[in-house]
């Protein structure tokens, strides 16, 4: 295992950091030295009273740092006990009724994602945190940018100025507790800092202008964020209209807390599809439980997003609309690819596809959703096709999506 700086000697070498230290750190973007500054008291009140029992490198070459479980910085700054996070959440439940096998299902393959590096051998009673640091924060231009993941699409976010976005999607008015769907995954092009595309999950309550709030969850091409254009696992909240201050993406600002031993953590690469060929997918979901909006990943609690970080608004209690499907944003007059590249009609094999879409009622038990088109780009950019439970077969409710993107979308 190697071995990285101790947390003192790196949070020593963040107090003496000057701006023109950040500025040349790879792929810098920094505007200011005031921006540089609250950067640094950002990353210093962090982990302000934390310390570590041991250090390790994760299989991505990011530095984990094992925290004592009671001064993690998210149980300090959200009040919650940790010990909650060993807790196990209930089985999500799920449609009932066996179905026989699609055939397209022989061509799916099951494996698990990159896993973090374990904690045999570390201290008991540790929780394991991502090590923030000045390399990846001065990759945005503000703290504000780095908070929101800058590249953070939506309905809310493109009135407040962020990307302007397409969408592929349906979605469901049902007062709900989460759901899930098996996510098909593929590596579309996106140029880094002026584009987005995802394929993901919205489960949402209140309304833009006023109080939006969603828990999301899906994959992305990121390529500031991670400095790689595979796609990677997100998870993500907004507790007021994506504003600034008020998002978390993956585990940023401490505020999605990680179950024990995750059998994977947010920002993981995932494995590809090939096209005309084995196609790979990743059950997942968000459920709220336990005073909390737990992600699940292949029916693993992962972590959650505190009730209470929601500020008493309307998700606190239920979602009121689910959605699923592809995402896409552009600051530039050429938009990107979403999902595999390919329209809903070139299939399976070719085009990106979610299914067995499943909704969590508040009355209790799983439903197969019943989508609408929501806010879809229909024409030569992207397109969308829905199946409502489908009764052949395993498949359920799914969505075929995608399109090559283009300049007049």
């Amino acid at each position: 295992m190697a071995s990285p700086q101790p947390l003192n000697g790196f949070l020593k070498s963040v107090e003496s950091a000057r701006y023109e230290d950040g500025r040349q750190l790879p792929g810098a973007a920094v505007e200011s030295a005031y921006a540089f500054e609250e950067m640094k008291a950002y990353v210093l009140d962090r982990y302000e009273g934390v310390h570590s029992m041991a250090s390790s490198v994760d299989t991505d070459g990011q530095v984990v740092d094992h925290i004592p479980t009671d001064a993690h910085p998210a149980t300090r700054r959200w009040g919650c006990l940790a010990t909650a996070l060993d807790e196990v959440p209930p089985h999500v439940p799920e449609p009932y009724g066996q179905k026989p096998l699609d055939p397209r299902s022989e061509q799916i393959v099951h494996l698990e994602a990159r896993r973090p590096v374990t904690a045999q051998g570390l201290p008991a009673d540790t929780t394991p945190l991502y090590r923030t640091s000045l390399a990846i924060i001065c990759r945005y231009p503000t703290l504000a940018a780095y908070l929101r993941g800058d590249k953070r699409i939506g309905p809310a976010a493109a009135r407040a100025g962020a990307f302007p976005k397409r969408y592929a999607t349906g979605e469901q008015d049902i007062d709900c507790l989460g759901g899930s769907s098996k996510v098909n995954v593929w590596s579309p092009f996106a140029a880094a800092s002026f584009q987005a595309t995802f394929s993901q999950q919205w489960y949402l309550a209140g309304y833009e202008g006023t109080r939006m709030q969603t828990v999301e969850c899906g994959w992305h091409v990121d390529i500031k964020r991670y400095h790689s254009a595979a796609p990677h696992l997100f998870v993500f909240a907004t507790r007021q209209n994506y504003d600034d201050g008020h998002c978390a993406y993956n585990e940023d600002g401490g505020v999605f807390r990680r179950a024990t031993n995750p059998y994977v953590i947010p920002g993981t690469p995932l494995l590809v599809s090939q096209e005309g060929g084995s196609q790979v997918e990743y059950k997942m979901g968000f459920y709220l439980t336990n005073n909390a909006w737990w992600f699940y990943f292949d029916d693993h609690p992962i972590g959650c997003f505190p009730v209470s970080w929601f500020n008493n608004g309307p998700l606190t209690t239920k979602a009121t609309r689910a959605r699923f499907g592809g995402e896409v944003g552009s600051h530039l007059t050429l938009w990107p690819a979403m999902g595999s590249g390919r329209h809903a009609s070139a299939g399976f094999g070719q085009a990106a596809y979610q299914r067995a879409a499943t909704i969590n009622p508040v009355g209790g038990g799983g439903v197969y959703s019943s989508l609408a088109h929501a806010g879809s780009v229909i024409g030569p950019c992207y397109s969308v096709e829905i199946t409502n439970n489908s009764t052949s077969f395993d498949w359920g409710t799914y969505l075929f999506f995608g399109g090559p993107g283009g300049t007049s979308c």
